[in-house]
Order: C-alpha cells, then structure tokens, then sequence
C-alpha cells in the first residue's frame, strides 16, 4: 500500500502540479492579454497622437493660406484705393486746369470786349470832334461869308 499512497502522493502532486501550471499558463496569457492591450493603448495613443499632429498641420496651414489671402486681399485693396486717389487727383487736377483755362478765356473775353468799348469810345469822340470841327468851321465860313456881305452892304451904303 505504500506504492499505493505513493502513486496517490504522486497524483496529487500531479494535480497540484497540473493546477499551479494551468494557473501559471492563465497568469501568463492574462499578462500577454494586459501586455497586448496596453501595446494596442499604447498603438492607440500614438495613433490619435499621429492624428491630433496631422490636424494641426492642416489647421497650421489653413490659418497660414487665410492669413496671406487676408495679406493679399489687403494688398488688393490698398492698390485699389492708391488708383481711386490717383483717378481723383488726375480728375481735380483735369478740373483745375479746365477752371483755369475757362477764367482765361473769361479773362480775354473782358479784356477784347474792354478794348472794343474803348476803340469804339474813341472812334465816337473823333466821330464827335470831327462833328464839332465841321460845325465850328462852317460857323466861321458862314461867319466870313457874312462879314463879307455886311462889307458889302456897308461899302453900298456908303456910296
């Protein structure tokens, strides 16, 4: 009976061995299982760390395409206000130059009309003196004319 009690010593050993292997088999493929899944939490974070990087790349670039389209719109639009004071500048200064050549011709317009007035002012002053001279010579002619005719009669008279 001791092979007996020794096969049932081994047995149990067995057993025991069997049991404390499976349990070590079990330790083992729940630490692979944690191993396993904190690689893929690991995997994981990575990813949505990779991720997280190429969204920040994309809004990185988005915001640097908006600022220089702001940049260029900016630029549009000074150029475009630099010509519209240009345009108005040439248009004043196109305005000036029509107001001046307009007050010019204004000017000489007075001036000729001033000169016709003073010709035509001196011509009738020459009209009237020569008016006046014909008038005074024929006053006198007439007066010789008479101072004749009372010699005249005076020289009849006497006779």
């Amino acid at each position: 009976m001791a092979t007996a009690g020794k096969s049932a010593d081994d047995g149990a050993a067995q057993e025991a061995g069997g049991a404390s292997a499976v349990a070590v088999a079990k330790t083992s493929n729940r630490t692979a299982a944690e191993q396993g899944a904190a690689a893929e939490g690991v995997a994981g974070e990575k990813e949505a760390a990779e991720e997280a990087a190429v969204e920040k790349a994309a809004a990185e670039k988005m915001a640097a395409e908006k600022a220089a389209a702001d940049r260029a719109a900016a630029q549009h639009a000074a150029e475009e206000k630099a010509a519209a004071e240009k345009a108005a500048a040439e248009k004043a200064a196109k305005a000036a130059a029509e107001q001046a050549a307009a007050d010019k011709a204004a000017a000489e317009k007075v001036a000729a009309e001033r000169a016709a007035a003073e010709k035509a002012a001196a011509e009738k002053a020459a009209a009237e003196k020569a008016a006046a001279d014909k008038v005074l010579a024929q006053k006198a002619q007439e007066q010789a004319e008479g101072s004749e005719v009372n010699h005249a009669l005076k020289s009849c008279m006497i006779v």
